[in-house]
């Protein structure tokens, strides 16, 4: 299982390349709020997660509100990959 810190920078890392961030992301930055991450972006994202951790992933993690931050994204990430063990 990946542990929070790890799911953590795969999400900043899949965030940057689905936003073309070149520059990085941070995980106190919120998806929507602070990069712009459109419904388009939170489906590829999606797709992209699915891919990083070989399962198939509710869209609620990336469409539930409150916008989350990625450090958020990451925690929800890890708890919906526990659940579905």
């Amino acid at each position: 299982m990946k542990t929070v810190e790890k799911l953590g920078e795969l999400v900043r890392q899949a965030v940057a390349e689905t936003l073309r961030k070149k520059d990085g992301v941070l995980g106190e930055q919120r998806l929507g709020a602070d990069l712009g991450a459109e419904s388009i972006d939170r489906i590829d994202l999606t797709f992209r997660l699915e891919e990083a951790v070989g399962k198939a992933l509710d869209e609620k993690i990336l469409f539930a509100e409150p916008d989350p931050t990625l450090a958020e994204l990451a925690a929800r990430l890890a708890k919906m990959i526990e659940e579905k063990k």
